[in-house]
């Protein structure tokens, strides 16, 4: 092995070992197979890019000849140390050959010692990137402005213009990220005021400005559309949409497995199959009635398929997920600031046969949520903090779903939104 490749090498194990401690799997001293299912949904979680899970164990097992494709070592390396692979890769060589200088009497240096070496200056180098940080104080937060204008209403894709202020602050770089999707983060410039990007999805966003890896200003953006919108994504950075006539002929929302392939989605691979309804429902978050029928469609490579029902509203969201039985491990669920993760909390009433139509109902009340399934109550328990009006309902699926019987209504009764496409 030359030497750039034990760089490489050193370079991706400590990648590792950091993702490991940020995921609370450092002291694993034999991984299982729940161990790699965890740490995939954690890096999706995370990075909102899905790596799969055969890609996952190689990279863990080390069962490579060499090494994974770039995007997969971007994303592990921007989840680690904020930066992609070549960057992270290209200062540390930087620093290491101010350090190391080969000559004739170096050619024969124990392979061992340039291991410790390597190891010591990915380690120093790793501590002195995270503790760069810029502390902004409030006042210096205060006198920047940033807000945005969409150049469409209802319509996607949509391009939305920023308008932002930062003179006020000190910083080595600044960016813009638009959303969750931590891919579509963008460097900006005080000598300029404004920044475009394009929403292919619709949704309720939270864009954010960023002052080195400090958030210094954020702000609600909302992408609406005027009626359901369906887009399937593989990876999770390759959005696919699905216009009306991809749609099925049937008295429930869907597309079948001709139109998923005429977009080039591989049914032998993982994928997220979505839809979405998102307008502003005059609705309160923390008082409203949900229900809804779902079902997934079996694939042969997917044993435990996932549906994940979302709410989101101005100051937080509802997320729940359905799995079949014997995966409940892998599901999760969340309301307001209570998190609900399978590795550490019991989800097995969640579990349940997802090829069949399931009933799902949501009864939140003054903050106390009560979910049950097929009429049959299997959750309850309260938040704290308010979530505001409800601004999206979504569903994601691991793989080919259906939904039907679409309802939200107030604690009077009054149906605010009903969908059950006929």
């Amino acid at each position: 092995m030359n030497f750039l490749a034990e760089i490489d090498q050193k370079l991706l194990e400590a990648i590792k070992k950091k993702i490991e401690l940020a995921s609370g799997l450092e002291n694993k001293t034999e991984w299982v197979q729940k161990d790699y299912d965890f740490l995939a949904f954690f890096i999706e979680d995370e990075t909102g890019i899905r790596l799969s899970l055969s890609t996952v164990k190689r990279i863990w097992r080390n069962e490579f000849n060499r090494l994974p494709h770039i995007s997969t070592l971007d994303t592990l390396s921007k989840l680690a140390y904020k930066k992609n692979w070549k960057t992270i890769k290209k200062q540390w060589l930087e620093q290491e050959h101010k350090k190391y200088k080969p000559n004739k009497k170096s050619k024969n240096l124990n392979i061992y010692l340039i291991s410790l070496l390597a190891t010591a200056l990915i380690i120093a180098f790793g501590i002195f990137m995270f503790s760069r940080e810029h502390k902004i104080s409030l006042d210096d937060k205060e006198n920047i402005t940033f807000h945005y204008k969409k150049s469409v209403q209802d319509t996607i894709p949509n391009t939305v213009v920023f308008y932002y202020n930062i003179e006020s602050i000190e910083a080595d770089r600044f960016f813009l990220q638009q959303s969750w999707d931590k891919s579509r983060k963008v460097e900006i410039y005080k000598n300029n005021t404004q920044q475009t990007d394009i929403y292919y999805i619709p949704g309720y966003f939270n864009a954010k400005l960023f002052a080195d890896k400090e958030i210094v200003k954020e702000i609600p953006v909302h992408i609406t559309y005027k009626d359901w919108f369906i887009a399937a994504r593989q990876p999770m950075s390759n959005i696919k949409s699905f216009g009306k006539k991809y749609w099925l002929k049937k008295p429930y929302l869907g597309v079948d497995k001709t139109s998923l392939q005429s977009k080039k989605i591989d049914l032998n691979e993982n994928f997220q199959l979505a839809f979405y309804y998102v307008k502003d429902f005059k609705l309160d978050g923390d008082n409203f009635y949900y229900t809804t029928m779902l079902k997934m469609e079996s694939l042969e490579d997917f044993s435990c398929s996932k549906a994940s029902l979302h709410i989101q509203a101005e100051n937080g969201y509802y997320w729940i997920m359905l799995g079949n039985k014997g995966c409940e491990s892998e599901l999760a669920m969340r309301f307001g600031e209570k998190n609900y993760i399978g590795k550490n909390y019991d989800l097995t009433k969640f579990g349940t046969n997802i090829y069949q139509w399931q009933k799902v109902e949501l009864d939140v009340l003054d903050k106390k949520v009560t979910i049950s399934i097929n009429g049959k109550i299997i959750f309850s328990d309260n938040y704290e903090n308010s979530l505001g009006a409800i601004k999206e309902v979504s569903y994601f699926f691991d793989g080919i779903g259906v939904i039907d019987n679409v309802e939200l209504k107030n604690t009077n009764g009054k149906v605010i939104f009903s969908d059950d496409f006929e």
